[in-house]
């Protein structure tokens, strides 16, 4: 017995009384369906209901999905709520009516459900509209009030429309009604209703009218204009599911042939207002559409009379703004309709419908011509009612007839035996038997390789599972090879055609009848997803069978190739060319495959796929080779249904069934993109198909991820396939259908798939070009930065554009020297690798160092260091600048160096600085150097060779440039002395920078105190102590005069003290750099060069020009050009000075 009202409202009424009503709403928040409430076009009218009642609620999307809203209700359930209110869907009221009479969940729904629902035993399904039969027995009133017997239907593409016609169909023959014609309508263009009138008014008069009220217009209008509703002839009847009547037209003449049928509410039109004038709440964050659809009121109504009437109130005459219902029999509403009909310029209820049954007209219809129409014209819809009646030539149309019979006959006869007799002749023919001589075959570019198991630790690797041969190219008549493993069998040429060659791997075949009928079959088959036989040579031990060669290679090769991008379009378009192939080959005489498989489907060059290597001779068994491993044998089983392994001798020519399940197989490669059984995990190929053959339960088949994102349909299709019981699998003609509905209802074509597979193609090819244009451009930059870092970025651009570089002259620029102290002695005692380390370690950190300033490295040899400012961009006057500020930092940065193997021991850096004019170019053109030359190259490689260690020695020019500057630099003068090919010199120590806080060497900060003190004390700072020696008088006659004697004076003092042994030189040849040397070394107590009087060793005068020079010397050999071309004596007379010889006894 079902669920009664009076049974439900007090159980409602006790829940809500003990702990409050909960309602469970189930319902897509989206509908693509035309006609179907969502949660966005119906929520106000939920919300609105719920308000007013003291219940609460819980909403769960349904998406108008059966599996989904099955399990929305369960969700729904264990959320304890009193009642389901929904789903919408026609398939999903079913699911759920059946699980919700099964757990006695009270269930209600306010839109159409069908009979069989409410009669179930037991059923808890509560509709509050009605079902498809009552609405059929209101239209049947109607009909047959009218006497209209002979009917046309329009509908809409809907579900409940279709639903609605379909018991129209099933309920209107056993009322005597006939449904003449029958169209639907999708879009409701108006050349769509156009067609759709056109197609009917000639063989109907009443239309029955089945769509949303929103067309309704748009439709008279069509008709108006057509002619129909101003002759008076035909009649149009609607019926409407919303209870109000929003017609934008207000012409007598449009709506004059139109009767609407359905409830009608006067107080319609304030549920509108109340709905579009309703608040959503603020936690709600699905938006709600003000356009409602024709079912709210009904589902408002449903809210409210659950929760504010009594049990005989709901049981009959309620009264709501869907309309009145008269009283509830199992548990579904039986409404009052009415007919209304448009006149005297406004809509007007010509008729009540109560009971289902019961017709009572209120006020007689105006019809269109005075008259109501009929069903049928007077003389008929084609005149054959009103034709006179002809003489009676039964007699000469009988004798006509069986002549004509005979003559058929005679012809059919003669038709058939010829038709045999070619067919004969034909088969002995052997028409597609090929010369040998006549094929040429291609020598291939790699052998077949079979993939074991273990590959890189899989059980089916996803590349080359089969075999797999080289590729030239990937087609479109290009000869660029993306893919090398595309070639799937040998090629060769046959009269001018590239053709497949399938060696067939038995001594003999028996050319039997059946057998010579298959290849003449095969030669006749054409279909666009069969690839041609082209023909065979069935020769003792060279068997081998001849087809149309396709560019693209088999499916599993595209498949497996990841430089191919396939998105849904293109799997959908493999698919379905399978399956069209299939279908094709299945209603042909070869009736079946067997032996359908990835590799099996070839891809031409429009990338239609082809289905090869099917019939009688390539089905035959072949021989066991030798050659084929177990991997191999039992890899090419993987497609094959279980229901034929399990044979004991397999059919060779397999069955319908068994290619489904193949197809199956292929739909997980096509869909995953990988090789069956790719995701399973399993030890080998002979495992799988032993676990097959068994047929566990459940059956074992290919595992599918669940980030697949394979959609619903896709999977079951998939899945049902490969079902174990072979009659449950589908035909290919429903699997055709199913794929062109999973491609969106698109029906491909080979045109638009070839050209949307090239604009695919192109699309990945375009990627592939930017891809490798963006790797180009970073290899590049990877260049450059190498380059930039041996040459200038200026002179490196020019070497790239392939032009020369010219020699250019800078007017100033500064040049850095060092090296390094000692570094001989280092050297000496230590490892190669170990002094490699040393100068790396030491290069790294001064390269860190001068990239911080407007420097160029010139070039290092061993442990001497060359560095510029001034070129090859120019910088004004500020290079003097950067390179004292790098020459400090170089110097401050050797004070925390340590050296790896003798950690204990400290570098002693020498520095030199000069500045000057100065030429630069490029020398030599393997490996091309930047050089420099000029005097200013070898003036600053003197500095650094006259220079001391952890000093920084600048010539007279710098000192002055670095004054100019004002960058705050301290200087010292260091006094003057001799530089080879220069004379004498006055130089100077830079010794720091005001606000310089960087460590500094001891030495360094002895004479930044002494010139501390000096500044301090008012007078200037020199080694000389002497005021003369400084400051503008130190260039004059009397100072310079003054300094050298000073000079002379305590180098005579120092060596009267002293004896100096072992020394064998005169006095006279003692020069003004030995004085240099002892007053240097007695001004600074801490310096290396300082020595004991009696361990002086003054230098001997260089009086031969090839004497080797320091380190320093050998990059200024290698960056200037020419040398010191004055005598000795002509030096001496270019500073006009004559250094007096000095007798000491």
């Amino acid at each position: 017995m079902n669920l009664s009202l009076k049974n439900l409202y007090y159980v409602l009424c006790i829940i809500s009384i003990t702990r409050g009503f909960k309602i469970g709403f189930l319902i897509p928040i989206n509908s693509t369906n035309i006609s179907l409430p969502s949660f966005k076009t119906s929520g106000k009218a939920f919300l609105l209901a719920v308000s007013q009642t003291s219940a609460s609620y819980e909403w769960r999307d349904s998406r108008c999905n059966d599996a989904e809203a099955l399990n929305q209700f369960i969700n729904l359930n264990t959320s304890h709520v009193d009642i389901i209110v929904g789903p919408v869907c026609q398939g999903a009221i079913t699911f759920v009516e059946k699980m919700a009479t099964l757990w006695k969940v009270p269930f209600l729904t306010w839109t159409p459900t069908d009979e069989a629902l409410h009669t179930a035993s037991k059923t808890t399904l509560i509709s509050t509209f009605g079902t498809y039969q009552d609405l059929t027995k209101v239209l049947v009133t109607v009909l047959k009030y009218h006497r209209w017997n002979n009917i046309g239907i329009i509908s809409s593409s809907d579900e409940i429309r279709q639903t609605f016609s379909r018991v129209m169909n099933s309920t209107f023959p056993r009322s005597s009604i006939n449904i003449r014609r029958e169209k639907v309508i999708s879009s409701f263009t108006r050349g769509e209703i156009e067609s759709a009138i056109y197609d009917l008014k000639g063989h109907i008069r009443v239309f029955i009218l089945s769509f949303p009220e929103k067309y309704i217009d748009d439709f008279m209008k069509v008709a108006f204009d057509k002619g129909l509703t101003s002759s008076g002839q035909y009649i149009f009847i609607h019926l409407t599911f919303g209870a109000g009547l929003n017609h934008t037209s207000t012409q007598d003449d449009i709506f004059s042939s139109l009767l609407e049928v359905g409830p009608v509410s006067t107080t319609y039109s304030k549920f509108e207002n109340d709905c579009k004038n309703f608040l959503k709440p603020s936690n709600l964050s699905v938006p709600l559409s003000n356009q409602i659809d024709d079912f709210s009121a009904y589902l408002y109504d449903a809210i409210d009379m659950f929760s504010h009437h009594n049990p005989v109130t709901i049981s009959k005459n309620y009264s709501g703004y869907s309309g009145f219902i008269e009283r509830f029999v199992d548990n579904k509403a039986i409404r009052k309709y009415h007919v209304t009909h448009f006149q005297h310029g406004s809509h007007q209820i010509v008729a009540n419908i109560t009971n289902l049954t019961d017709y009572r007209e209120t006020i007689a219809v105006v019809w269109t011509g005075g008259q109501r129409p009929s069903d049928t014209p007077h003389c008929g819809f084609s005149g054959d009612h009103c034709t006179k009646e002809k003489d009676d030539k039964s007699a000469v149309i009988a004798g006509s007839c069986v002549g004509v019979i005979l003559v058929l006959t005679i012809c059919i006869t003669v038709i058939i035996l010829y038709r045999k007799f070619r067919f004969e002749k034909e088969l002995m023919g052997m028409l597609w038997k090929v010369n040998q001589n006549e094929i040429k075959l291609r020598k291939k570019n790699g052998t077949a390789t079979v993939v074991p198991a273990q590959v890189k630790g899989q059980i089916h690797p996803k590349k080359k599972l089969v075999r797999m041969e080289t590729r030239n190219t990937l087609g479109f008549g290009s000869s660029v090879s993306l893919d090398r493993n595309l070639l799937y069998t040998p090629i060769g040429n046959y009269k001018g055609t590239v053709v497949a060659v399938k060696s067939i791997q038995r001594r003999s075949i028996r050319l039997t009848r059946e057998v010579l009928r298959d290849l003449k079959t095969l030669r006749e088959l054409q279909h666009d997803n069969l690839n041609p036989f082209v023909g065979a040579s069935l020769e003792p031990n060279n068997s081998y069978i001849l087809t149309r060669y396709c560019a693209k290679g088999s499916l599993q090769d595209i498949l497996e190739n990841d430089d191919i991008k396939l998105d849904w379009m293109f799997k959908m378009s493999f698919a379905i060319d399978l399956a069209k192939g299939m279908e094709f080959l299945h209603k042909s005489h070869l009736r079946s495959h067997g032996n359908l498989k990835s590799s099996n489907c070839v891809i031409d060059s429009r990338w239609v796929l082809k289905i090869t290597d099917y019939g009688a001779i390539t089905s035959q068994p072949e021989e066991p080779s030798a050659e084929l491993g177990e991997h191999e044998f039992y890899n090419r089983m993987l497609w094959t249904a279980p229901e034929l392994l399990r044979q004991h001798k397999q059919d060779t020519k397999g069955t319908q069934k068994g290619d489904v399940y193949s197809f199956g197989i292929i739909i997980q490669e096509i869909l995953l993109r990988c090789t069956p059984y790719y995701f399973n995990n399993v030890s080998s190929s002979k495992e799988i198909i032993n676990r097959v053959r068994k047929g566990e339960d459940p059956p074992y088949r290919p595992l599918i991820p669940d980030n697949s994102n394979i959609p619903d349909k896709a999977y079951n299709l998939m899945t049902s396939c490969w079902n174990e019981n072979p009659d449950f699998r589908p035909d290919f003609s429903n699997i055709r259908k199913k794929l062109i509905d999973l491609n969106g209802g698109k029906k491909t074509n080979i045109m638009d798939n070839m050209i949307h597979m090239l604009e695919a193609y192109s699309n990945n090819l375009e990627a592939l070009v930017s891809e490798r244009t963006e790797e180009l451009a970073r290899e590049k930059q990877k260049t450059d930065v190498l380059l930039y870092q041996m040459l200038p970025p200026s002179v490196a651009e020019q070497l790239k554009r392939g032009e020369s570089v010219l020699p250019e002259t800078y007017e100033e620029v500064s040049i850095f020297f060092s090296d390094i102290v000692g570094f001989t002695t280092i050297s000496s005692t230590s490892e190669p690798l170990e002094v490699v380390d040393l100068l790396n370690d030491l290069y790294t950190t001064f390269d860190e160092i001068i990239a911080k300033h407007d420097v160029y490295k010139v070039e290092t040899i061993g442990d001497a260091y060359m560095v510029a400012s001034g070129l090859p961009r120019r910088n004004g006057k500020r290079h003097s600048g950067e390179i004292a500020n790098m020459a400090l930092d170089l110097l401050s940065g050797i004070t925390n160096f340590s050296i790896r193997h003798i950690p204990n021991d400290k570098l002693q850096l020498r520095i030199g600085l000069h500045m000057g004019p100065c030429a630069a170019g490029v020398v030599g053109l393997t490996m091309p150097r930047y050089c420099l030359f000029g005097d200013t190259v070898n003036m600053a490689s003197r500095m650094e060779s006259t220079g001391k260690a952890l000093h920084i020695h600048t010539s007279a020019a710098m000192n002055t440039a670095l004054e100019e500057l004002k960058w705050g630099f301290m200087m010292m003068e260091r006094g003057i002395i001799e530089v080879k090919g220069k004379g004498l010199q006055k130089t100077y120590w830079l010794i720091g920078k005001t606000g310089y806080n960087k460590p500094v060497p001891k030495t360094i900060r002895r004479l930044q105190a002494k010139y501390k003190k000096a500044v301090a004390e008012g007078r200037p700072a020199s080694p000389t102590e002497s005021h003369i020696s400084a400051g503008d008088q130190s260039d004059s006659m009397y100072g310079s005069a003054f300094r050298k004697t000073s000079l002379a004076v305590r180098f005579i003092r120092a060596l009267s003290t002293e004896s100096i042994p072992g020394e064998s030189r005169s006095m006279s040849e003692l020069t003004v750099r030995d004085l240099n040397l002892s007053c240097d070394s007695m001004e600074d107590p801490t310096s290396p060069d300082r020595l004991s009087p009696v361990l002086w060793k003054p230098l001997k005068r260089v009086k031969k020009d090839n004497e080797k020079s320091s380190k320093s010397e050998k990059i200024e050999n290698g960056a200037k050009n020419g040398s010191d071309g004055d005598s000795p004596k002509d030096r001496t007379r270019k500073y006009a000075f004559v250094i007096p010889k000095i007798e000491i006894t």
